[in-house]
């Protein structure tokens, strides 16, 4: 056990000390592991703005004549955008290579969180929630996939189909949901542009509940950092263009694809594993992700957090120490008859997490931690910024 703790306290060291480094080279304005929470929404805006596009010139169709020289479906409409729109390639794959950045992100912002040890007790939302939100890309990122409609595509919808005729009673009903019928139509494409666009401003709301418990949630990053951000997904654009395999055909069977990793790992495992064996896989992988926090709460445990307390005796109900907490656990309430003051503070303390930035807030001594007075959190706080 103490060896566990110790590692993890290594870790977390050894993050602080990367960060570190980095801001003697880029200064902390400008550290982009101070935005890891917002280097993935900022690809999110990317995409919202690349897929606009796409969406203004792409046809939902497959249409059956297969050899017609005048053929307009799902396929040729991303060709026409690939080849003879001006700047459709750019677009194109800058919405390709966000999405793929996006998840990247996402996956610093989890390990940051992680090896800092800002997953457990009163951030147990945050978690959750960005787990949620971390298998809803990428299902999304899936669906963007299909609606090329190249041989890939048809390939992945087949064993899509295939591991949901594997789940049983279950099963016809998800395959009707997923292709918006019995068998691919045109009616397919539609359903599979619907649930891509869909999810995709369903996002915006799982980002609200994500950040419900947090005061000041860094969503954007300097706009520096933001040019840098584009031209690396630009220069990546130039570099390896997107292109599309040959035309889904229904009545073929295409037998190997391209793999993207980011995405498209689950296919991967799909194909290596009986389909019994691999929804079983899934669902170990998400219920050990989920309760990740628990078991390692229990191996690394000193003690409960101790929430902070308001002296009522000394509170003015200025609010300060409400605003400037960072996890929404000081509330501002009607003070009881009698007092000279309309409000004042109360502390919820399945929130708190002890970090005493109350205490450093309120100028009127009148919240303290237990066993730590807050003239001793503010010497501490007065130690830190001077060693700066």
């Amino acid at each position: 056990m103490s060896a566990y703790t110790e590692s993890i306290k290594g870790l977390n060291s050894a993050v602080l000390v990367f960060e570190d480094g980095l801001n003697k080279i880029m200064t902390s304005k400008y550290n982009p592991m101070y935005y890891h929470g917002a280097l993935p929404q900022f690809y999110l805006w990317v995409l919202y703005l690349s897929g606009l596009l796409l969406f203004a010139y792409y046809m939902p169709t497959i249409d059956n004549a297969y050899d017609s020289k005048n053929l307009v479906n799902a396929y040729t409409s991303v060709e026409y955008i690939t080849k003879n729109l001006p700047f459709g390639a750019i677009f194109r794959g800058m919405h390709r290579y966000a999405g793929d950045a996006m998840v990247i992100t996402i996956l610093i912002h989890a390990v940051r969180v992680w090896f800092t040890d800002r997953y457990r007790q009163y951030r147990w939302v945050q978690w959750l929630s960005g787990i949620a939100l971390l298998g809803l890309v990428l299902f999304i990122g899936q669906t963007g996939y299909y609606l090329v409609w190249d041989e890939r595509s048809l390939l992945l919808t087949r064993m899509t189909v295939s591991a949901f005729d594997a789940l049983g009673p279950l099963g016809p009903g998800l395959k009707t949901w997923f292709l918006n019928g019995d068998t691919i139509t045109n009616l397919t494409l539609s359903n599979f542009l619907f649930i891509h666009i869909g999810l995709s401003f369903f996002l915006l709301f799982g980002l609200w509940v994500h950040y419900v418990r947090m005061t000041r949630p860094i969503i954007t990053p300097p706009p520096a950092i933001n040019y840098i951000l584009v031209a690396i997904l630009l220069a990546v654009v130039f570099a390896i263009p997107i292109v599309s395999g040959p035309m889904a055909n229904i009545n073929s069977q295409p037998t190997s694809f391209d793999i993207d990793w980011w995405f498209l790992w689950p296919y991967a495992m799909m194909s290596a594993l009986p389909l019994t064996g691999y929804w079983i896989a899934m669902a170990l992988i998400t219920i050990a992700v989920c309760i990740l926090p628990a078991p390692i709460a229990l191996l690394t445990r000193t003690g409960p957090v101790e929430a902070a307390e308001v002296v009522l005796t000394k509170c003015v109900g200025c609010s300060l120490c409400a605003n400037d907490c960072p996890f929404q656990a000081i509330e501002m309430v009607p003070a009881p008859a009698g007092s000279r003051f309309k409000l004042l503070a109360t502390v919820k303390p399945y929130r708190c997490s002890g970090c005493g930035v109350c205490v450093g807030a309120c100028a009127f001594d009148a919240i303290d931690l237990p066993n730590l007075l807050d003239s001793d959190v503010n010497a501490q706080i007065k130690a830190m910024v001077e060693a700066k």
